[in-house]
């Protein structure tokens, strides 16, 4: 793949978590932590230092654990995943390598994680991909 094709790839996905955390909550997307609760919050700055030291796979696991585990409504849910693959989307491609994840993973990941909770990528904005 190409360095293009990679930087594509990269904006493409912050679009989507932009565009999605404006449809859900009215915010750009660097502003969701304000409409966590604290727990919801707290969670997020641990899963987020997670990705920060190469644990990546192991982060994805537990935000996939929290989002399963019933206790907070969808909207806190969503805000915990959008703000989790915008954050891992802003990591260069060779901290993702070396963490044995790629660009593909985030944007799969990201929608995986809304269809478990009930929500979508819409439909409009599917011809990005």
């Amino acid at each position: 793949m190409y360095y293009y094709e990679k930087d594509y790839i990269m904006r493409l996905i912050h679009g989507i978590a932009q565009m999605l955390a404006y449809l859900y909550f009215g915010k750009k997307g660097d502003t969701l932590p304000a409409v966590m609760g604290q727990e919801t919050r707290e969670n997020n700055d641990y899963l987020l230092r997670m990705i920060d030291h190469g644990q990546i796979n192991a982060a994805e696991d537990k935000l996939f654990d929290l989002i399963e585990s019933g206790v907070w409504d969808a909207d806190q849910k969503a805000a915990l995943i959008i703000s989790f693959y915008d954050y891992l989307n802003g990591k260069k491609d060779e901290f993702l390598e070396k963490s044995g994840f790629s660009r593909d993973e985030v944007l799969s990941g990201l929608e995986e994680a809304l269809k478990r909770i009930g929500k979508e990528i819409p439909e409009y904005m599917r011809w990005l991909e």
